[in-house]
């Protein structure tokens, strides 16, 4: 006998032993019963894998809940939430949050892609640096209109893993406004709940407010991945919302009340994040076919910027958009111009490297 005493297990008592949930997945879904299967093939794929992939059906018309019915059949780790009446993909999201079960928690969506390594490199770092709320990745955003390929986030604010503590994050957000991936990231549970989880008055920039703010408290991580594939398209979410002007001038307004009414966020930050909302609703506009002269115009700062994206507009075609986007830049300063060089010659370097072993990573 050792003289300890023993603790009776669940095998002792007859009951089945219960092994504890470490991640959950979370995907809304609404009419995209024909992408969504994809999306959960590469979730289920990923080492480690999630313990339990909830998906949260918004009310769809399609053929959407007969597909994931069957999905949840073949793989018992799914968890159907069917709602009955349609609430909006934020409200999906936050149903999903409050019935996960797992320490971390996971944000997907029914038409993205994630890459192999995902949940390795988030959970390993998030391992390490317990005390951050949420690991981020990079991301590839696809243009399923155009086919044209770009890459999230436009500046990396580190080229190794990295835990950026509340003051560092703080630090990055005032030279680069966009780095944090929501997306791309796994975040602590318990932290987005008692945060108050998503707001839904903030529509599609609900989960960037939602991030920052648990970056700001806590410190955050990130390491420098291509975790996953965005597909982005005229009728999607994000676009759709950005299309809608008035609606998106309203976003920001809100937003920067509630970071004015939030200490947590610095004094200065809310007219960065402005200037990065400007811009990226410009960019938006800019690259519409047709260019969206309108929306330009409203963006416009004084006399000098009417004038140069009145002549942007006029001329349209490749020159008109670049001179657009590129006057916005000048005008808004949303990011490091000189980060983005860096980070365009790490990703090129990197592209290398991968073809040197015989394959290409994105």
């Amino acid at each position: 006998m050792s003289g300890r005493l023993r603790m009776p297990s669940a095998t002792d008592t007859g009951e089945p032993e219960r092994v504890p949930i470490r991640l959950s997945v979370v995907i809304p879904n609404y009419n995209h019963g024909a992408l969504i299967g994809e999306a959960i093939s590469a979730l289920a794929k990923q080492e480690p894998a999630p313990d339990e992939i909830i998906v949260v059906d918004d009310a769809s018309t399609d053929d959407s809940l007969v597909r994931l019915e069957r999905h949840a059949r073949e793989n018992s780790t799914i968890r159907l939430i069917p709602l009955i009446k349609n609430q909006g993909a934020i409200a999906a999201l936050n149903h999903g949050l409050r019935a996960a079960r797992g320490i971390y928690v996971y944000f997907g969506a029914a038409d993205d892609l994630t890459h192999p390594g995902l949940f390795a490199a988030t959970l390993g770092a998030l391992g390490r640096h317990p005390t951050a709320a949420f690991a981020c990745c990079e991301a590839v955003v696809l243009d399923v209109n155009s086919g044209e390929i770009g890459h999230r986030p436009p500046v990396l604010p580190s080229y190794e893993e990295a835990f950026f503590p509340p003051d560092r994050v703080a630090e990055v957000l005032r030279r680069i406004d966009n780095w944090i991936i929501s997306g791309a990231a796994v975040v602590r549970r318990d932290v987005a709940l008692e945060a108050g989880a998503f707001d839904p008055a903030l529509r599609s920039f609900a989960d960037g407010f939602l991030f920052r703010q648990l970056a700001l408290r806590y410190g955050c991580c990130f390491v420098p991945h291509v975790g996953m594939t965005w597909r982005v398209s005229s009728s999607g979410y994000s676009r759709s919302e950005a299309a809608d002007m008035a609606g998106s001038f309203d976003v920001m307004r809100r937003a920067i009340e509630r970071m004015r009414s939030d200490p947590v966020f610095p004094d200065w930050y809310p007219e960065v994040f402005e200037r990065r909302w400007r811009f990226a609703l410009g960019r938006l506009a800019a690259t519409a076919q047709p260019m969206k002269n309108e929306t330009l115009l409203q963006l416009a700062r004084g006399w000098l910027g009417r004038t140069v994206l009145s002549f942007a507009a006029s001329i349209a075609g490749s020159i008109g958009r670049n001179l657009a986007i590129g006057w916005l830049l000048l005008q808004e300063q949303p990011t490091s111009l000189v980060g983005i060089l860096k980070t365009i010659q790490f990703r090129v370097r990197r592209t290398m490297r991968g073809c040197g072993r015989g394959r290409v990573r994105i």
